[in-house]
């Protein structure tokens, strides 16, 4: 049995029964690789979708953040530019305020000024008079000057006899 061929043949006949038994170890063991690989696969696709929809929530949730604090930051925008839109206002209220008080303040000091100036020439009236009363009391002290006004009298001190009219010029005969 020298023959090459024959021997190859040989060799394939007892080759082949083991080669199959091979044949279908690998195809077990590459079966079993699969599985494990798709299980694999499947926990790695779980765990990716579970940190995608946490990346995805954290994303949405960020986002909202922000635009909520956009919202507060025009909200306070806007309140800031009304603040100064009513600082301004009553800054001009508060300056024609002081206007008005410099005005009547200035008013007022005149009016006093003026009143003060009357008041003087009252107490120098008032001193004029009270002396002219002092002399007229000491001329007419001693004096007689007495008016007599008649009982039943009107206010020119006339009576019913006086403003009767003359009727008879002479006495009854």
């Amino acid at each position: 049995l020298k023959s090459p061929i024959l021997a190859v043949t040989a060799l394939k006949v007892t080759l082949s029964e083991d080669h199959f038994v091979k044949v279908r170890a690998l195809i077990r063991d590459l079966i079993e690789r699969l599985n494990e690989q798709a299980k694999s696969e499947a926990t790695q696709k779980s765990f990716c979708d579970k940190e995608m929809k946490a990346a995805t929530d954290k994303r949405d949730k960020e986002q909202s953040n922000v635009e909520d604090n956009k919202a507060k930051i025009s909200a306070t925008e806007a309140n800031i530019q009304q603040l100064t839109q009513e600082i301004a206002d009553l800054s001009r209220g508060i300056a024609d305020n002081k206007k008005a008080l410099k005005e009547a303040t200035d008013l007022r000091q005149k009016e006093s000024a003026e009143n003060a100036k009357t008041v003087a020439e009252a107490e120098a009236g008032k001193e004029a008079v009270e002396r002219a009363s002092e002399v007229l009391k000491s001329f007419y002290e001693g004096a007689a000057f007495v008016q007599y006004v008649p009982p039943n009298s009107d206010r020119e001190g006339k009576t019913v006899s006086d403003r009767a009219p003359e009727v008879f010029d002479s006495e009854y005969k």
